[in-house]
């Protein structure tokens, strides 16, 4: 009798953590919406992002999941005047195609700019062994706003709603 009783309760228990935990997804806009027809890259966007955990949740809220295929870097950054760098680096998909990734950039929790891969890098196809038309899309270059010392987050979209972060130095 007492071990029904227990049983009994850690199911309750079990059930009711299960409720609240879709309830504040759900108030939390954790879950993404179907009906948005947005690319993932504008979804992101739309996010506020100051650090890399939320960059992760941001990322599950629009429907992205974390890849273990996307590589990418950022080669360089420099200062083109007190409000704004220039950044450019490389995103690639050993196993993608020929279409091109979707880079998003935050600062301050704000999104300061995206572009798109473009352009082949003979050095990093090489180097990963980008084949089938993976290496024709794969260099970035953006400007953007930021003050000496924040720090950009950065996200690289791939094929099939995956996501990278992209290790970034602060700002120049």
């Amino acid at each position: 009798m007492r071990r029904n009783t227990i049983i009994a309760f850690l199911g309750a228990l079990l059930i009711g953590n299960l409720v609240l935990a879709l309830r504040q997804a759900m108030t939390t806009n954790a879950l993404p919406d179907p009906s948005d027809q947005r690319t993932a890259a504008e979804r992101l966007a739309s996010r506020k992002v100051s650090n890399s955990p939320e960059l992760a949740k941001a990322a599950a809220a629009v429907g992205l999941r974390p890849s273990s295929h996307l590589l990418g870097m950022v080669e360089r950054m420099a200062r083109v005047d007190e409000r704004a760098v220039t950044m450019s680096g490389w995103l690639a998909d050993p196993y993608g195609g020929a279409s091109p990734h979707d880079i998003v950039i935050f600062v301050a929790g704000e999104m300061v700019g995206t572009t798109r891969t473009h352009g082949e890098r003979p050095d990093v196809a090489e180097y990963y062994g980008l084949g089938f038309g993976a290496e024709e899309n794969v260099g970035f270059r953006l400007t953007f706003t930021c003050r000496t010392g924040e720090q950009p987050i950065i996200a690289g979209l791939g094929p099939k709603e995956r996501y990278v972060p992209v290790v970034s130095p602060p700002c120049p």
